[in-house]
């Protein structure tokens, strides 16, 4: 079975959590929840008659665990950066996480996603700013989705839309230098 690891990322309550329990776990109420340090959840998801063990990352925007990072995002196949659609602070602050992802990666695919699309009356930041971004760090892999954990809203599309991203930026490298370890290594996967 094929393996991908997913890091998530983004300033506190962007929704970062409820999109990885929406997810996992499609069909259980969202229960909103403030992440410490760094959750790993998993999951198997079947796309194009294979399956594939996808690792969830979900790491805490709190500012005080943003130096556990380094690692995290060093060591997978996509890094996802979510943001609230209704917060002017929470785009912005999603720029810092953009550089924070490309300054620790060299060619990582990065998804941006709006998210709580669900609460379109209140939006502030309008899908074409972020389109202008994205263009202007055009020397990286990005993409942008809006969703919302609340609804489910795009949700499965932008799942699969990252999975197969992933699939196609293996992060071979790691996996060989633990073959070179022999048995006394470990890793996470």
């Amino acid at each position: 079975m094929k393996k991908v690891r997913l890091s998530i990322i983004g300033s506190e309550n962007s929704g970062k959590t409820s999109i990885v329990q929406r997810w996992c776990s499609p069909s259980t109420p969202i229960h909103p929840s403030r992440t410490i340090g760094i959750d790993m959840r998993s999951m198997v998801y079947e796309i194009d008659t294979s399956n594939v063990m996808v690792q969830f990352w979900d790491c805490s925007g709190d500012e005080s665990f943003v130096s556990l990072l380094d690692p995290y995002l060093k060591n997978t196949e996509l890094i996802l950066i979510c943001f609230d659609l209704t917060c002017k602070n929470s785009w912005l602050r999603a720029q810092f996480w953009v550089e924070k992802a490309m300054n620790n990666t060299s060619d990582t695919p990065l998804c941006i996603i709006g998210n709580k699309l669900d609460r379109e009356s209140e939006r502030i930041i309008k899908s074409e700013i972020v389109q202008r971004y994205i263009r202007s760090i055009s020397d990286r892999n990005a993409f942008y989705c809006e969703t919302s954990a609340y609804t489910g809203e795009n949700c499965k599309k932008t799942l699969k839309m990252c999975i197969r991203e992933s699939l196609r930026h293996p992060v071979n490298h790691i996996i060989e230098h633990f073959k070179r370890k022999k048995e006394n290594s470990c890793i996470l996967m």
